[in-house]
């Protein structure tokens, strides 16, 4: 039995969780905090061309520019002229000067990256996605496979839309008359005109078209007849989707639609709290004793799988292969629950057999067809990697809710006290040697005070020996973390020692030793 679950007391946050079978299968986080951009429209002014990437960036009115690669550009947008030109590789002669180009964002904005530009626009609708700048073109979802797509072939052809535009039959549309898909069709025509005449009106770069609200999105794409109960917490949100779904002309869905009334909240009533937690966690453990681990870099997502405590089978082939086996299916569930997107490197543990890596192969083909998202994945090489490329269809809940550690900057280890000081020693060290160097100030954390023994002072008394005529001063502050630190050189103009003076205030700094 499939449940979905809308919580939406909390004004800051609306969760959104699908259980199928009690087992957590979809699970959407929307606050005020994070703003989800993505499809929203907007009209952009191109700011710069950068030849090495052929690509412009584009001032849409965030504070990072997007990025708009050349292929992205419709021929609309171009002079004239660039008609009888189509294969000329240098296009940006065709470009209007201050060129204003209708925007849509693919890909958010994640960490020094600006946001992914197109201008092909496209508008979804419950049962199909209107392209308005793709000429005439008429097509059916590539999930719509047999039968199926003979019968929607079948109508397809009397479906009206204006010239220069084109529009794609969605998974949802299937079973669906040519009345129902045409109405939604119309619905996004209308939106499309409005878009247009904002375009024109509006003068600066800025939001023409916001898309719809978790809300909203969850029931256009993400709602299967399979759902049998739609439980929500909030009368608010229960009255806006009853409008929802009496604008679409679809009461008989209202059926499956509760409201929660018991003390307890939604999410803990169903034991959804926990499995959040230990959802995210970077090492998941398997029913066999092996386990799992996720590392996410800004390029990539490596999985290691390993046997662990795993003790249940007779061989290491035998171990291998089983743990591998139960670890696709794990992997696979975190992937889509996590929405990790992107180059994932699967380290399977080898397996000697190719047997058994075909037979894990054929069982990956079958869990990839589950998921809504574009996959293409590799064969599992020599050295047992198999790779996997996954489009990402939202924003990871990790990136919106977790920020990057102050200590380790992401790298997740940090330096002993011993070896950070013997870091700052060489580094001291070097420093000392730079050309009208008279003093070196060092400023570092407070908790590193007490590791400055016996030992430590030798090395600094071996420096000293060495630069006889330069001075070394430590300063200890408790507004510095461990392991950060920073390191100044005083020069024989003594102007620049008032400027150092007041970053030391500024550290407040409790303790000093001048060596």
């Amino acid at each position: 039995m499939k449940i979905m679950l809308i919580n939406s007391i909390l004004k800051e946050e609306t969760r959104i969780a699908i259980l199928d079978n009690n087992k957590l299968c979809y699970l959407n986080i929307d606050n005020n905090i994070n703003v989800n951009n993505r499809y929203n429209i907007y009209k952009g002014k191109i700011v710069k061309f950068e030849k090495s990437l052929d690509a412009f960036f584009v001032n849409y009115g965030s504070k990072k520019n997007g990025f708009l690669p050349i292929k992205e550009i419709y021929n609309f947008f171009f002079h004239k002229d660039f008609q009888n030109f189509v294969d000329c590789k240098n296009k940006t002669i065709f470009l209007k000067k201050d060129l204003y180009v209708l925007v849509q964002i693919l890909k958010e904005e994640t960490g020094d990256k600006g946001a992914f530009l197109t201008t092909y626009i496209s508008l979804p609708g419950i049962y199909s996605v209107l392209t308005p700048y793709n000429v005439n073109k008429k097509g059916i979802s590539k999930k719509i496979i047999g039968n199926s797509r003979s019968k929607i072939k079948s109508f397809i052809s009397y479906i009206k839309i204006p010239n220069k535009m084109g529009f794609i039959i969605r998974t949802a549309g299937l079973n669906i008359s040519k009345k129902i898909i045409q109405k939604d069709i119309n619905i996004k025509i209308n939106l499309w005109n409005k878009i247009k005449k904002k375009y024109k009106k509006i003068i600066h770069p800025s939001i023409i078209h916001k898309e719809d609200d978790i809300i909203i999105k969850i029931f256009r794409d993400c709602l299967y007849s399979d759902v049998d109960k739609i439980i929500i917490d909030n009368i608010k949100i229960l009255k806006r989707i009853y409008k929802y779904f009496f604008f679409i002309k679809n009461i008989s869905f209202l059926k499956k639609i509760l409201i929660y009334k018991k003390k307890i909240p939604l999410f803990i009533f169903y034991k959804i709290e926990s499995k959040i937690i230990n959802l995210f966690k970077r090492k998941i453990m398997l029913q066999s004793g092996g386990s799992i681990t996720i590392d996410s870099t800004e390029a990539l997502t490596v999985i290691d799988i390993n046997s662990f405590k795993s003790k249940k089978f007779n061989s290491i082939e035998a171990t291998a292969f089983n743990t591998n086996m139960e670890a696709i299916e794990e992997i696979f569930y975190q992937i889509k629950i996590r929405n990790i997107g992107g180059l994932i490197v699967i380290d399977l543990i080898d397996m000697e057999f190719f047997q058994n890596q075909k037979i894990l192969y054929n069982r990956l083909k079958k869990i990839i067809k589950k998921d809504t998202a574009r996959i293409k994945f590799s064969n599992i090489s020599k050295f047992g990697l198999l790779e996997i490329s996954r489009q990402r269809l939202k924003s990871i809940f990790i990136e919106n809710n977790y920020y990057l550690c102050k200590k380790c900057n992401g790298g997740g280890f940090l330096l002993n006290n011993k070896y950070f000081l013997l870091s700052i020693f060489r580094l001291l060290e070097e420093k000392m040697y730079e050309d009208n160097t008279c003093e070196v100030n060092v400023i570092i954390p407070i908790e590193s005070y007490k590791y400055l023994n016996k030992e430590n002072i030798k090395y600094i008394n071996n420096i000293k020996k060495r630069q006889k005529e330069k001075k070394i001063i430590f300063f200890f502050s408790d507004k510095i973390k461990f392991p950060n630190f920073f390191i100044f050189n005083i020069y024989k103009e003594r102007k620049k020692k008032n400027k150092i003076k007041k970053i030391i205030k500024m550290y407040n700094t409790i303790n000093t030793i001048i060596y």
